[in-house]
């Protein structure tokens, strides 16, 4: 009776589909040491009263470092798998890591497929590999990306105001967001690494707060996990840094930090669910900081203060330095400077206005007092890399002064430009090699000997070098030329 099993038994039905036991089958950290990881398994279980025939395959095929096993065979293809009506069949799975690839990626993907009547469904396999912080989500709350929170609350659940502190030990990788709560800081020191794992990010919570200080010798790198010599400098690899507004004097602080390879670098604003919210009392002071290849934005800005010296924002996809609605800034030597080269871009470096759209469809004019911008550079590839679109409203209190702007707008208007012989429209500014993300000066560069000396913050340029090496005065924007 068992060999006469007949074809009709077998359902044909195109909406047929398993039932998973797991979506996910997570390897935590795996040494290159060690040849084979532990082995993990899960049930696809068939809910119909039919039996069905499924083609299941390892997606990365032989390349990838995963291995599975369906019911006791092992490969990485297998056809025509019968299970029968509310049966299922056991997957099991094993990953081993080249123990001889120093740039191995620090989390590694792949998809087991099954393909039941034409119906695709796929399970996610995950395996952290290397020696590393890992901080994987488990909140998943409607309108939010899935996070962990990693400062503000304690092992049992309860929520705690904490300083949490990341030493130079071990790389940092965030799958998903990690979160800094209310009344809790992030103290990231000098040397840290941390790598974003694709669509996640570093998110700092209204009054929360983040200091991230490095030095020149050992600055502190936010990329991505992917360290294939393919992704060095491969845009919109991860989503972003995240802050929202807080109290007075609980400023949030980069020191010789670089942000790379993101949607947007850094996004600072005033919570989205409190549209009424004032502008933030708190800061983001950026010093020595380089943000380049984000594929949105560098600096996206929403009712916020930002203060800067030696500021370094290049080649992004829309916006190097987008600021929106109402804010206080002080840039001082910032090289904003936008050649990308990923496709083509009509969006200008620099963009500011005093009004913004709130989370319920909304425009609010806000107010931007007591602002200055000098001894910078905004340039770029298209003709027009500067705007200022201001309502009628409210009359922004701000001043360029030193300044090399590439603009087709009109710096005539004497309350934002008082000084028209200092500032110095569509001259080229002399970069070294900016097609290829060198933004430092030529010899000859027109950005030389141009500045007002101003605040000890910037007595060194971006690099370490003491302004006016060359006896001969200080140089526009972020890198002085030296001999």
């Amino acid at each position: 009776m068992s060999s006469c099993r007949r074809d009709q038994l077998f359902s044909d039905d195109p909406g047929a589909s398993l039932v998973f036991s797991e979506d996910t089958v997570l390897f935590d950290t795996i040494f290159t040491e060690v040849a084979f990881s532990v082995t993990k398994r899960f049930i696809a279980h068939n809910p119909g009263d039919l039996a069905v025939r499924v083609d299941i395959a390892l997606e990365g095929g032989s390349p990838s470092p995963f291995r599975i096993n369906v019911d006791g065979a092992s490969g990485i293809a297998f056809q025509d798998v019968e299970i029968l009506g509310g049966d299922s069949v056991f997957v099991f799975v094993e990953v081993s890591l080249d123990q001889n690839n120093t740039s191995n990626p620090l989390i590694f993907e792949d998809h087991i497929l099954f393909n039941t009547n034409g119906n695709e469904q796929s399970v996610l396999l995950v395996a952290w590999g290397q020696d590393a912080h890992f901080f994987y989500p488990d909140r998943f709350q409607p309108g939010l990306p899935p996070y962990s929170i990693i400062a503000g609350e304690d092992d049992n659940g309860n929520v705690i105001c904490e300083t949490v502190s990341w030493l130079n030990d071990k790389p940092y990788v965030i799958y998903g967001y990690a979160a800094v709560d209310s009344c809790s800081r992030l103290l990231v020191g000098e040397g840290v690494r941390v790598y974003v794992h694709g669509g996640g990010g570093l998110w700092i919570y209204r009054w929360g707060q983040i200091i991230a200080e490095g030095t020149l010798e050992q600055p502190i790198t936010f990329q991505s996990d992917r360290l294939e010599p393919f992704y060095a400098e491969l845009p919109g690899q991860w989503d972003r840094i995240w802050i929202n507004d807080g109290p007075e004097g609980q400023d949030n602080l980069f020191l010789n930090v670089l942000v790379k390879n993101s949607l947007v670098g850094i996004q600072c604003e005033t919570w989205p669910g409190l549209p009424n919210a004032p502008t933030s009392e708190a800061k983001l002071v950026l010093n020595n900081v380089r943000i380049r290849n984000c594929s949105a934005a560098g600096i996206l800005s929403r009712n916020y203060r930002i203060s800067t010296n030696n500021l370094s924002v290049s080649d992004c996809g829309q916006y190097c330095v987008a600021l929106l609605g109402g804010g206080e800034y002080f840039f001082n030597h910032s090289t904003i400077a936008n050649y990308w080269g990923y496709g083509i871009r009509q969006t200008p470096a620099f963009v500011m206005t005093n009004a913004v759209q709130d989370i319920t469809g909304a425009t609010q004019v806000r107010d931007i007092v007591n602002s200055t911008f000098q001894n910078g550079i905004i340039h770029g590839n298209i003709e027009n890399e500067f705007q200022m679109e201001f309502s009628d409203e409210l009359t922004p209190d701000l001043t360029f002064d030193y300044f090399m702007i590439r603009t087709d707008q009109s710096t005539s208007d004497p309350i934002f430009f008082p000084f028209q012989d200092r500032i110095w429209r569509n001259q080229s500014p002399g970069f070294v090699d900016a097609n290829n993300g060198d933004l430092r000066l030529a010899e000859s560069a027109f950005a030389r000997n141009r500045c007002i000396p101003s605040t000890t913050e910037a007595i060194n340029d971006i690099n370490g070098n003491l302004r006016n090496c060359d006896n001969q005065g200080w140089d526009l924007g972020a890198y002085e030329w030296c001999p």
